[in-house]
């Protein structure tokens, strides 16, 4: 009989398990939350009333269902993205 397998990513690096909800990143990152969520899920915006735009997630986190969980690879990533945006002052927006 064969046997079926499915690759999980974060099942090879305990470094990848999804570990923290959105919350707890942003206390332990002193970063806001709705920063966080925006670079997590992305964001509607509207430009007029009949204009809407979204952004892509700039982080991909490492469960997105049936919630959103953060690996520490994830925080790693959100830290450096952080560090460059504040102490380098390089805008995000695309221009």
């Amino acid at each position: 009989m064969a046997r079926m397998t499915t690759t999980v990513r974060h099942k090879s690096d305990p470094r990848e398990l999804p570990s923290y909800s959105l919350a707890e990143a942003a206390h332990y990152l002193c970063i806001p939350v709705s920063t966080l969520r925006s670079w997590v899920v992305g964001r509607h915006y509207f430009l007029t009333k009949d204009k809407r735009r979204f952004f892509e997630p700039l982080i991909h986190p490492s469960q997105s269902s049936p919630y959103t969980l953060l690996s520490f690879v994830n925080l790693v990533e959100i830290h450096i993205l952080n560090a460059i945006r504040r102490q380098h002052k390089i805008s995000l927006n695309k221009k």
